[in-house]
C-alpha cells in the first residue's frame, strides 16, 4: 500500500500521506480483545520515513471519532489537506458503523486505488499469525511475514549489573504497554545503536536463576565496548535459541551463555 501511494503522489504531482490511527480501533470499542502493537507507534513512524512517505499523519482514535459519519470524517480531513487520491486496502472501512468503503468513495467523487489481499505461498497475510509466531518465538516465520526482523525497543535502562558481574554485561529495555513480546527465552540477533548496528545475543525473561520476578529484555553486543545507558536501541530477533532456563549455579548460566553468542556469531554473521 505504501509503495502504491509513492508511485501515486507522483503521478498526481503531490505528496504521499499515511494516515494511522492510536490507539488501535478495537482497543477503544472492544478493549477486552485489543491486539498487542506488532509495531509501536515509534516504531511504526519510523519504518513509514523509511518507506518513503512525505507524511505521517497519527490521528488519535476515540469514540467521538468512531462516531463520525463517512462524509464528517472526510470534511475533517479536506480541512487540513487536498485529497487527490486515495490508496486503501481491499477491506477498508471507516465512518459510524463502517459505511464508509470503496465505493462509498468513488460514487463521492473520489480517486480510488483498492490493493487487493497481499499473500505468501497462496496465503493471505494476516497480522493475527504474526502475533502468534512472535509469541510461540518462531520469529524466523514472522519475519518472513512481516519482510525484515521483529524488533523491539526502548532507551537502556539501569539494570542490576547481573550480566556485568558474570562477565556478559548486557543493556536492559522495558517493553513498551501493549507491545507484543517474544515467547520467553534467547534468541539470535542485532541491535541498532548510535555507535552503529551489532550482532547480539538477546534474551526475554524473568532471570530465574536469581529469583527474578519481573520481565527484562536485554542484549549482549558481540564486539562491543562503552556505555549504553540512557541511549535508544533498536533489537531485532534473528532466531530463537533456546526456552528461559533455571540453571542451578551461575556457572551452568555462564556456560550456556557462552554457547548462545558462539550459535549468534554463527546465526547471524553467516
Amino acid at each position: 500500500m505504501i509503495g502504491h501511494a509513492v508511485r501515486g503522489a507522483a503521478e498526481v504531482k503531490g505528496e504521499s500521506a499515511l494516515i494511522t490511527f492510536e490507539p488501535h480501533p478495537r482497543c477503544v470499542l472492544d478493549p477486552a480483545n485489543c491486539p498487542q502493537s506488532i509495531t509501536t507507534l515509534q516504531e511504526k513512524l519510523a519504518q513509514i520515513e523509511r518507506a518513503g512517505i512525505d507524511h505521517a499523519i497519527v490521528i488519535r482514535f476515540d469514540r467521538e471519532l468512531s462516531a463520525l459519519s463517512p462524509q464528517e470524517f472526510i470534511d475533517r480531513l479536506s480541512a487540513v489537506m487536498e485529497i487527490r487520491r486515495w490508496v486503501i486496502g481491499f477491506d477498508f472501512a471507516f465512518g459510524r458503523g463502517r459505511t464508509g468503503n470503496a465505493e462509498w468513495l468513488r460514487s463521492h467523487g473520489h480517486d480510488v486505488v483498492v490493493v487487493p489481499p497481499f499473500k505468501i505461498d497462496g496465503r493471505d497475510l494476516h497480522s493475527s499469525e504474526i502475533r502468534r509466531l512472535v509469541t510461540t518465538g518462531d520469529v524466523v516465520a514472522a519475519n518472513r511475514l512481516l519482510g525484515r526482523e521483529f524488533e523491539m525497543s526502548g532507551p537502556v535502562e539501569l539494570g542490576a549489573q547481573v550480566g556485568r558481574q558474570l562477565g556478559f554485561p548486557t543493556a536492559n529495555i522495558s517493553p513498551q504497554p501493549n507491545k507484543l513480546v517474544p515467547a520467553l527465552g534467547a534468541y539470535a540477533g542485532r541491535v541498532v545503536a548510535p555507535e552503529g548496528d551489532f550482532v547480539a545475543a538477546l534474551s526475554v525473561g524473568y532471570r530465574p536463576t536469581f529469583g527474578g520476578t519481573e520481565l527484562k529484555i536485554e542484549a549482549f553486543l558481540l564486539d562491543f565496548e562503552g556505555d549504553l545507558y540512557q541511549q535508544r536501541l533498536w533489537l531485532r530477533f534473528v532466531r530463537y535459541l533456546h526456552p528461559d532456563i533455571k540453571f542451578g549455579s551461575p556457572e551452568e548460566l555462564v556456560g550456556q551463555l557462552k554457547q548462545d553468542v558462539a550459535d549468534t556469531r554463527r546465526i547471524v554473521t553467516h
